[in-house]
């Protein structure tokens, strides 16, 4: 298991290490840098969901005959890079979970090549994780990741019910809100104004205790 000089604990693995990942790092002492390269473009790119499976498909095909240019493609060697391109993907998917402000780039490295992996592979994959494309990286992670459906419009009115069936003067104000949601749907329904204010009051109160929580000594480290 690898450690951090100076930590109990590895970063990426405090647990063990996924064996996709372990059978990675045994061929990437063997892995020209270019091969490496561009498999973890290809896990990029299956990670930000900007390639089709066909692409993906594609481009498995070019990697494996990229790997052993002078004698055919082989069933070993289609297993050989498959494995490796899952230990890049869990590895990458790993990093990118990284709080990145605690941990410093020279620690990933470290825990990188105390996991095996030659320094000059670490160095690209720290920067896949601190390089400057890191936060378009973060948006196509999170625009390709499954979600629910949110909020795109409110509407609302208050009402007031002037008379029922069973009581001649009501006189009392409902607010009716109106939703528009992300899927297409909307969904309607009324709030009596007592429940409005609790409604409102309890909002407030979690949006301070938001900010406070933001501005905690924890939350700056």
């Amino acid at each position: 298991m690898a450690t951090v000089p100076g930590s109990s604990q590895p970063i990426l693995f405090p647990a063990r290490v996924p064996p996709e990942v372990h059978t990675l790092m045994k061929a990437a002492n063997k892995m020209e840098k270019p091969l490496f390269r561009k498999i973890i473009k290809l896990a990029l790119g299956y990670l930000q969901g900007t390639l089709t499976p066909e692409e993906c498909e594609t481009n498995m095909k070019q990697l494996c005959e990229f790997s052993s240019p002078s004698v055919p493609v082989t069933e070993e060697t289609v297993m050989n890079i498959s494995i490796q391109y899952a230990g890049i993907i869990t590895l990458l998917r790993t990093a990118l979970r990284m709080n990145t402000v605690t941990t410093r780039q020279d620690m990933l490295a470290v825990d990188l090549k105390n996991l095996g992996l030659p320094e000059e592979f670490a160095s690209d994959v720290c920067k896949v994780v601190y390089g400057p494309a890191r936060p378009d990286i973060d948006s196509q992670l999170i625009a390709s990741s499954p979600s629910l459906p949110h909020l795109v419009k409110l509407e609302w009115r208050v009402e007031v019910t002037i008379s029922t069936s069973w009581l001649s003067r009501v006189l009392e104000p409902v607010v009716m809100m109106r939703m528009s949601t992300s899927d297409g749907a909307l969904h309607t329904f009324q709030v009596p104004l007592s429940k409005f204010h609790q409604l409102r009051f309890t909002v407030a109160n979690l949006l301070q205790q938001m900010g406070a929580l933001k501005d905690s000594p924890l939350c700056k480290k």
